[in-house]
C-alpha cells in the first residue's frame, strides 16, 4: 500500500498500482474462473444455479462485500422461466461499501450458459489452461467477466484506496432465455434504478477492447401452417401444410429482402451484423412417409439493427401472412411470437463511457472502440425499465467465441478488464480524501 491524498494522488501512480495488484493475483483468478466454469449452469434448464451463486457469493464475501441472495419466488417461475423446470432462479448481488450510498457503481453479469453440445476438443467443463486460455462453456460468454468485476474490486481493496460511492457486483441467471428471472426481476424489484444507481456496466463478451452502447432488437415468431391430412398416395385429397410453408417461406424472402439490404450508420460487430438478419431455425412437419402433412411450424429469429423496429417487423409479416390468405383460400396459418426486443442504444457523450475510454488506453496501449451487439443482452432491462442511461456493455471475452464448441478466454483480458473496471470504478466514485 502506498499513502496518498486527494490532492496529490496521479493516475499513473493509481494505475501502476491496480496493475502491479491485479498480476500479482493471476493465479488466484485462474483458479476462481476454473471453479465456476465446472458448475454446469445450463439454461435451459438452468441446472446449478444455487450452488453457481452460492461459490460467486463467497469470493464475494471473501474480498470484503456485504452478500445478499434473491431467490425468485416459485410461483412466479412459470411466467419468468416457463422453460426451467420450476428449477430455483438466484441472483446473488455483492455490496462494496465507500465512505457514501452515492454514487453508486453496479457492475453486472449472468452465469447462465447455453448447452455445450459437441465437437469440443477438451471437456466443456473442467476450465483447461493451455496456451494462455482458459477453456470451457461460459468462459468467455461470460463467466470471465463475473471474474472481471469482483477482481476489480479485489484489486481496489488490496489498493488501499478507500472511494467515496458505493459499487455493487452482481451476478444473475437466465439471460441466455431472456433475462426475466435473473436481470429483469432484479430490476422489476427495485434493486437497480435511477433512484439508486448512477452507472451500471454489464460485464458480457463483447471484447476487451470495445465499449458496447446496445444491441440489435430481436423478433422471434413461430408461424405454423395448417392443411389437411390424406394418404401419400392420393395427394389431391389432402393440404400439404409443408407446401403451404414453403409458399410462405419464399414470400418472405421476396418481401423482406429489401429490408435487410440497410446498413446501420452504428458499429455494430461483427461486421456481417451491419444489416438485418432472418433467419429459418426450426422446421416441425410430418408423421410419416406415406401421410400429407396436415401442420408445419417453423421457427424464425429476425435480428433489427438501430434503424427498424420490432413493430414494423411484426406488421410485415402479418400482412404477408394476410395477404397469402387472401389469394390462396387454403392458406391458413398461426402466429405465436416468442420474443419481442427493441433495439438498444445509449449516448457515448456521459461520463461511464468516458471513464471507460480513458481506463482501457491506459491498461490496453491503445485507442478503445465503440460498438453495438449482434444480439440482446441484460442492459435492455436497465434502461428501458431501471431507467439509467449512464449503462454499458463492457467484458472481456471474444463476442466470435459465444456460443461455439472449444470456447475460451484469455487469461490476459480477464486481467485487463479487472484492471480496466478498477480504474474506470476510481473515476467515477472518487477517492476518499
Amino acid at each position: 500500500k502506498i499513502t496518498m491524498n486527494k490532492d496529490t494522488i496521479k493516475q499513473k501512480d493509481i494505475a501502476e498500482l491496480i496493475n502491479n495488484t491485479v498480476e500479482s493475483l493471476e493465479d488466484e483468478l485462474i483458479k476462481f474462473t476454473q471453479k465456476i466454469i465446472k458448475i454446469p449452469t445450463e439454461n435451459p434448464p438452468g441446472q446449478n444455479y444455487p450452488e453457481c451463486a452460492k461459490a460467486i457469493g463467497e469470493k464475494m464475501r471473501e474480498i470484503g462485500c456485504s452478500v445478499e441472495y434473491v431467490e425468485v419466488p416459485e410461483s412466479l417461475l412459470p411466467k419468468l422461466a416457463p422453460n426451467g423446470e420450476g428449477l430455483p432462479r438466484v441472483s446473488v448481488i455483492g455490496r462494496y461499501k465507500g465512505e457514501k450510498f452515492r454514487p453508486l457503481l453496479h457492475f453486472s453479469g449472468h452465469f447462465d450458459v447455453v448447452p455445450a453440445g459437441s465437437d469440443w476438443a477438451v471437456d466443456p467443463y473442467e476450465g483447461i489452461v493451455k496456451n494462455g486460455n482458459i477453456y470451457g462453456r461460459g468462459a468467455s460468454d461470460q463467466k470471465s467477466g463475473i471474474v472481471a468485476q469482483i477482481f476489480a474490486i479485489y484489486a481496489l481493496k488490496k489498493v488501499g484506496l478507500r472511494f467515496e460511492g458505493t459499487i455493487l457486483s452482481s451476478a444473475t441467471p437466465d439471460e441466455e432465455t431472456g433475462g426475466y428471472a435473473g436481470m429483469g426481476y432484479l430490476v422489476n424489484q427495485g434493486y437497480i434504478s435511477d433512484k439508486n444507481t448512477d452507472y451500471c456496466v454489464i460485464t458480457e463478451c463483447l471484447d476487451v477492447d470495445k465499449i458496447c452502447l446496445g444491441h440489435r432488437g430481436t423478433f422471434w415468431f413461430e408461424i405454423e401452417t395448417k392443411g389437411k391430412q390424406s394418404h401419400g398416395s392420393m395427394p389431391f385429397e389432402g393440404v400439404n401444410a409443408i407446401e403451404k410453408m414453403i409458399k410462405l417461406i419464399n414470400e418472405i424472402k421476396y418481401q423482406i429482402k429489401p429490408k435487410l439490404r440497410e446498413q446501420s450508420k452504428y458499429p455494430i460487430m461483427p461486421l456481417g451484423c451491419q444489416r438485418s438478419t432472418l433467419t429459418v431455425t426450426m422446421i416441425n412437419a410430418g408423421t410419416k412417409v406415406n401421410i400429407v402433412p396436415n401442420s408445419c411450424k417453423a421457427s424464425f429469429d429476425w435480428r433489427l439493427i438501430p434503424e427498424q423496429s420490432v413493430l414494423e417487423a411484426k406488421k410485415t409479416i402479418i400482412s404477408i401472412c394476410r395477404g397469402l390468405k387472401k389469394s390462396d383460400h387454403d392458406f391458413n396459418y398461426k402466429i405465436n411470437i416468442i420474443q419481442e426486443i427493441e433495439p438498444i442504444l445509449v449516448s457515448k457523450n456521459t461520463k461511464v463511457v468516458k471513464a471507460f475510454l480513458e481506463s482501457g488506453e491506459v491498461f490496453l496501449k491503445k485507442p478503445v472502440s465503440f460498438s453495438i451487439s449482434p444480439g440482446s443482452d441484460d442492459q435492455r432491462f436497465v434502461v428501458r425499465n431501471g431507467n439509467i442511461k449512464q449503462c454499458i456493455v463492457y467484458g472481456p471475452g471474444p463476442l466470435v467465441l459465444a456460443h461455439k464448441s472449444d470456447e475460451y478466454v484469455s487469461i490476459e483480458d480477464i486481467k485487463n478488464a479487472a484492471k480496466v473496471m478498477a480504474l474506470a470504478a476510481i473515476k467515477l466514485l472518487g477517492i476518499k480524501k
